[in-house]
């Protein structure tokens, strides 16, 4: 199997990227940040939900440096307040790739530990808390008004990283799971895979 990125496969990496990052930005710009609990949440839901996504991204393009750029792509959108999100997505898009080139890039179990690992992209922002949370409130003034950065000001101790890293595990597991008993039993049966 070649493992460089022919332009064949910038291209399909290109339209996966594309969906997996829309449908990341729709849940967690325009849907989840409507109730700030939900937003909190985003790794969790996010990781549910784009899990079918990111196993058919790493079927349909299995070179090394694919699951990097997708990193890449979801740490930049997801940097609006600071840089870290970017430099996380980065470590955990390295991670992943690592867990990937270890395993086979087509094994289900392979595809599954790295999509818990890349799944800690999602919680970019929830970085920039960590790390520079007056400037994360400031965004969520700017964007939802003050009482949501208040709302979420007292939701969000000190310690609440530790949350949002199990929350972002648990819903790379999940979604994988289910990402992974549907690229068994539909795309399988359909010739996509």
């Amino acid at each position: 199997m070649k493992s460089k990125l022919t332009t064949k496969d910038v291209i399909a990496a290109g339209a996966f990227a594309a969906i997996y990052l829309v449908l990341l930005t729709v849940l967690a710009v325009m849907v989840l940040p409507i109730v700030p609990v939900l937003y909190l949440a985003t790794p969790l839901i996010a990781g549910v939900l784009l899990g079918t996504v990111y196993m058919l991204y790493c079927v349909k393009v299995p070179r090394t440096g694919a699951v990097l750029i997708l990193s890449i792509l979801v740490g930049l959108i997801t940097s609006m307040a600071s840089i870290y999100p970017l430099i996380a997505a980065v470590v955990w898009g390295l991670i992943a790739e690592v867990i990937l080139a270890k395993g086979h890039r087509k094994s289900p179990n392979s595809l599954l530990a790295s999509y818990c690992v890349f799944n800690l992209t999602s919680m970019g922002p929830f970085f920039s808390m960590l790390l520079a949370k007056d400037a994360f409130l400031q965004t969520c003034t700017t964007y939802y008004g003050e009482q949501y950065a208040q709302t979420i000001d007292q939701l969000t101790p000190s310690w609440i990283i530790l949350v949002f890293i199990v929350l972002a595990l648990l819903g790379g597991l999940l979604g994988g799971l289910f990402g992974k008993k549907l690229l068994k039993k539909h795309f399988a049966k359909a010739g996509i895979v």
